[in-house]
């Protein structure tokens, strides 16, 4: 474990040098957070879920789910590799977003209650 102080140091060292280093300690400190409890990094919203296109059936292999059509599912696909990104750096984007919707909030009723 890093001691506090040197951590306060190091951050306030790269503040001047890599834009964006708030969030990037934000993040840090999310991470940081979820270890002590035991939980792995990108699982913070537990309690909703992404709706699921496929499933396993009973021989083990993957298959669409239900009421799911061959296009939609070829439509998601698509729309992911178009993306460029691994499975993590998509929930990573999705944790970030979650947490600036949640920032903007935030400051939004900060700027309601001072009127």
């Amino acid at each position: 474990m890093i001691p506090k102080a040197a951590m306060r140091a190091t951050n306030n060292a790269m503040r001047g040098y890599i834009p964006h280093s708030d969030i990037v300690s934000a993040g840090a400190r999310i991470v940081a957070g979820q270890q002590k409890q035991g939980k792995k990094p990108g699982t913070g919203r537990g309690k909703q879920k992404r709706p699921q296109l496929t499933e396993i059936n009973h021989n083990g292999k993957a298959v669409l789910k239900g009421k799911t059509t061959v296009a939609a599912a070829v439509k998601k696909l698509h729309d992911y590799e178009e993306t460029g990104l691994l499975p993590y750096e998509v929930r990573n984007l999705i944790e970030r977003a979650h947490n600036l919707e949640k920032r903007v909030e935030k400051l939004e009723g900060w700027e309601n209650d001072g009127r």
